[in-house]
């Protein structure tokens, strides 16, 4: 009796082991793909002909220092009762605001914006409000007062002026903003908004 169960015993075993075998087996199944081996799982489906994926770019020191004054100010655009607006497009008067730049090497010529933040949710080209008003938007507008600043949209390009004597370069980005009621009532709140911008030199 006891040499029938030294014999189950050594059967189970067995078969335990090449279980244990096979999964490995499965899982180390690989493909080498441009002579890069890559690990495959054991449910992988069938492999073909893959390709290569370049990045380029390149990193330079061109660019300018913003004026502390440009980096963290606040823009109050007035308060405005609720019944100003009468229709969804509704805009109040426009405020404007500065983003300096100086010290700018030779190899810089242009200098553009680069604004976002949240966008509002009935017109995405407009910030949304961070407050409890409703109905209205942030809009931003170029140094002509008449074309829009889109979210996410490279604004036009400001020349650098070059100075004199050699001095570094330095330019005075002017831009506005406004409300703008998205919608035909518009409920009183708070109506404050952030913008986040990034410089782009050319």
């Amino acid at each position: 009796m006891k040499s029938q169960f030294r014999i189950m015993a050594v059967v189970i075993a067995a078969l335990a082991a090449g279980t244990t075998l096979s999964a490995i087996a499965a899982n180390s199944s690989s493909a080498t793909t441009s002579g890069v081996s890559t690990t495959l799982p054991a449910t992988a489906g069938t492999q073909g002909a893959g390709g290569q994926v370049k990045f380029t770019g390149e990193i330079t020191d061109a660019a300018c220092d913003i004026d502390t004054n440009s980096t963290n100010q606040v823009v109050d655009l007035g308060k405005w009762a609720s019944n100003y607006f009468k229709t969804a497009g509704t805009e109040t008067t426009k405020t404007p605001f500065h983003i300096n730049v100086k010290d700018c090497p030779s190899s810089v010529t242009k200098v553009a914006v680069l604004f976002d933040g949240k966008h509002d949710a009935n017109e995405s080209d407009l910030l949304a409000i961070q407050g409890a008003a409703t109905g209205v938007g942030i809009k931003l507008i170029e140094a002509d007062q008449s074309t829009p600043v889109k979210l996410g949209t490279i604004s036009d390009e400001y020349p650098i002026d070059a100075g004199s004597n050699g001095e570094d370069g330095s330019a005075d980005l002017v831009f506005y903003a406004d409300y703008r009621a998205t919608a035909d009532k518009v409920t009183a709140g708070s109506a404050d908004g952030v913008t986040n911008f990034e410089m782009v030199y050319n």
